[in-house]
């Protein structure tokens, strides 16, 4: 069942690009005999061409223009398949071709034609009287989504973006997610195009995997795994190990089913799934499901509630064992696809083409509790659309929402929706209503911001690097206007500089591709998930070191780490539409705020192998060595949460990311007094002897406030950490909680 890929092969066959005969030259039963036979090996778009000269010779043969619809559904060439049923419903009513109308419904919903659409699905429901069959139970669901187009729910003020090339490309992406290596991973149809423009397809044209490194609108060319096979692979998932991929294998001749492959630079040794049974599967998706490591999958097997369903089962030895459909409200009578579960806010994310929607799939979540999945929940626009929305994958730790759509304004070589592409968009922009399993409370705070910092803390020292003296060579000042990304793009742009005359020209190679451009994606997904965080409410204190090669001054080289340390800051400001300024300003309407705490050590720390010798450029400024000192690091992040109880007790939440255990730290805390009077801090309580605090003696004035210092012991198990320390007071709030919140390592 070669389409449970999800992407279509909509490829003009070669015959057709080989001939360029007339349309005249040929008989309408040739014309017909080779639509039929395109039909047949599921190439729809060549079959709507060869159909087309078919009907240029009879137009109004009505069963021409059935199969012609059904070429251009199957293709995604919404207007015109709406055109060509509508034509076979008005002359045949249903009676031969029964399925006209609700392909008509479908097709005009699809186009985004919500009117025409509206009165379709009526007359399908007066037509369909039993109300227990899947037809009448679509039809119902088709109205409800049209009420959603029509007063669409939203997702925040969620930007889709549209990945542009290499990522994209005229042919299908689909499927996006992030392996262990950190690289994209996707699935593609790569064809070549002709001097006319046409996508050539052959019998040998197969999807494969590919890998793409890089950030947003900065892809390298995606990259093809090598596949033992003559079949379509896609769907790429990670044992929680890393070292297995889980995949799915379609045999040019065969059923779906998901393979596996120990993780390399290729899928070379594949062997089906051991448990699934030989019925079809595809789609998975690994996850670790209250510490058991949980595959989800989608099959059409016995037992399903009718079409693709949504199946789990759970991974033992490198064997699915007890496979079963999902519990819940999830799996309907039409397909359910493309499962992703977030198990910090215990949802999934899915698409249905049977739920109430917009067109075609949508993406919806539904949330699990007590082990059922709960009723779904349509994602909104824009992340939805009247075309197919499927593959949602989220990432947390990157701040990131991906999906796969063949919405208008995708790459086409043959018609606006006809292929898939690959959309991103920041989760941080989503109505938190919209999300669901996600409350401000401390346990929020712990579960699902904690996990994400935590995943982006362990990346940590984020180190970005600058060509020498730079930025503002030869200044004595501290500051400067240019932006990190700025100093990067040009430092880039001197590669050739620093592989001339190098002795080993791969090393300084691999220098700027793992650790430059390593340090300016990680820097993407810092600033993703300061804008996740501090849209939340949460404030955040970073803090930088600025590093230089000792080629200069010990006191010049400090003034150089604080304008490396401030270019970062002005970054900061810069990045997407200067989203994190009114953090930075302090005046943000959440009153979150962004600190950076700068600690610029000059050559301070420099290794003493590194040449200071300006004589010998190649080594003090053009080898890897020197290269390396000249950084920036970001150490750490500390996360602020503010909370009123209803007993009306304020909670100061500071999540720490990693302590190391038995290490003592302090942790200042700022107090402020938002009263008319002074106010006295009267004493504190702690719930272990590891926290403790000196009160000032003096009150905080009015409109003050009083920056108070926790000292934390480190004594502590390994594991997830919360300490809280409780201060009375003699004025509004009668008692402040002081909330330690952290992840206790060796």
């Amino acid at each position: 069942m070669r389409i449970t890929l999800l992407v279509q092969r909509t490829f003009v066959p070669l015959l057709l690009l080989l001939t360029h005969l007339d349309t005249n030259a040929q008989s309408l039963e040739q014309w017909t005999r080779w639509g039929d036979a395109a039909m047949e090996v599921k190439q729809y778009y060549g079959a709507s061409r060869f159909f087309d000269g078919a009907l240029a010779i009879e137009p109004g043969r009505m069963g021409l223009q059935w199969k012609q619809a059904e070429a251009c559904r199957l293709s995604h060439q919404y207007d015109r398949a709406a055109e060509l049923y509508e034509k076979v419903y008005r002359k045949d009513q249903g009676r031969t071709y029964t399925q006209a109308l609700r392909w008509l419904a479908e097709m005009q919903l699809c186009a985004g034609d919500i009117i025409a659409a509206q009165a379709s699905w009526s007359k399908v429901l007066k037509r369909e009287k039993d109300e227990a069959s899947v037809l009448h139970e679509r039809a119902l669901n088709a109205l409800e989504g049209i009420t959603l187009a029509l007063e669409p729910t939203s997702a925040g003020s969620v930007e889709i973006v549209h990945e542009p090339a290499p990522l994209n490309s005229f042919d299908s992406e689909f499927g996006a997610r992030y392996g262990p290596d950190g690289t994209l991973y996707f699935a593609g149809l790569h064809g070549a195009v002709n001097g006319s423009g046409e996508v050539e397809d052959t019998m040998h044209y197969r999807t494969r995997i590919h890998r793409s490194s890089g950030v947003s609108g900065n892809w390298s060319a995606p990259e093809p795994l090598e596949v033992v096979g003559d079949g379509d692979v896609a769907n790429p998932t990670w044992t929680l190990d890393g070292q297995r991929m889980l995949f799915t294998y379609c045999p040019v001749n065969g059923t779906c089913r998901i393979h596996v492959s120990p993780v390399g630079d290729g899928l070379l040794d594949p062997v089906p799934l051991e448990g699934l049974g030989d019925a079809m599967s595809t789609q998975p998706m690994i996850v670790d499901w209250n510490d058991r490591e949980m595959l989800l999958f989608v099959s059409d097997r016995a037992d399903g509630k009718g079409g693709t369903d949504i199946w789990q089962a759970r991974l033992e030895s490198g064997r699915a064992v007890e496979v079963h459909p999902l519990n819940g409200k999830v799996n309907t009578a039409g397909n359910e696809r493309s499962p992703w579960f977030v198990p910090s806010t215990s949802t999934l994310w899915f698409s249905s083409d049977h739920l109430p929607g917009h067109g075609g799939y949508d993406v919806f979540t539904s949330t699990l509790d007590n082990d059922v999945f709960g009723t779904p929940e349509n994602a909104g626009t824009p992340i939805n659309s009247p075309a197919n929305d499927l593959y949602p994958m989220l990432d947390t730790a990157r701040g990131e929402g991906w999906i796969t759509s063949n919405r208008a304004g995708s790459f086409a070589a043959k018609g606006e929706t006809c292929c898939n592409d690959l959309y991103r968009w920041d989760i941080s922009r989503m109505v938190r209503a919209n999300v669901p399993g996600t409350t401000d409370t401390v346990n929020d705070l712990n579960e699902e911001s904690a996990l994400a910092l935590a995943a982006l803390q362990r990346k940590f020292p984020l180190r970005l690097f600058f060509h020498n003296d730079e930025p503002e060579p030869r200044s004595r000042s501290t500051t400067t206007e240019l932006d990190y990304q700025d100093t990067y793009l040009e430092y880039r742009s001197l590669l050739p500089d620093y592989l001339n005359g190098q002795e080993d020209p791969n090393a300084m190679t691999r220098f700027f591709t793992e650790e430059v451009d390593h340090g300016m994606a990680l820097l993407g997904e810092l600033t993703r998930a300061l804008i996740t965080t501090l849209d939340a409410g949460r404030s955040v204190t970073i803090d930088v070191r600025g590093h230089a090669s000792p080629l200069a001054r010990n006191d010049y080289n400090i003034d150089l780490s604080k304008r490396r340390i401030q270019s970062l800051r002005n970054h900061l400001r810069t990045v997407l539409g200067g989203r994190l300024t009114p953090y930075l300003d302090g005046n943000a309407p959440n009153a979150a705020m962004l600190t950076v705490h700068e600690l610029p050590f000059g050559e301070d720390r420099a290794a003493s192998s590194v040449s200071d010798d300006p004589a010998t450029l190649d080594q003090s400024v053009y080898s890897v060595a020197a290269a390396r000192e000249r950084r920036i690091e970001v150490v750490a992040l500390e996360l602020m949460d503010t909370q009123r109880t209803e007993q009306g007790t304020i909670r100061l939440i500071k999540e720490l990311g990693n302590i190391e255990q038995d290490r003592e730290r302090e942790i200042p805390f700022l107090i402020r007094n938002t009263s008319a009077t002074p106010m006295h801090l009267l004493e504190s309580t702690a719930d272990c002897g590891c926290t403790t605090t000196e009160l000032p003696k003096e009150p905080i004035p009015a409109q003050g406030s009083h920056a108070l210092s926790v000292h934390f012991s480190g004594r502590a198990p390994l594991g997830r950490l919360m300490r809280t320390l409780s201060i009375r007071t003699d004025g509004e709030p009668e008692r402040f909680e002081l909330i330690i919140l952290g992840t206790v390592i060796p």
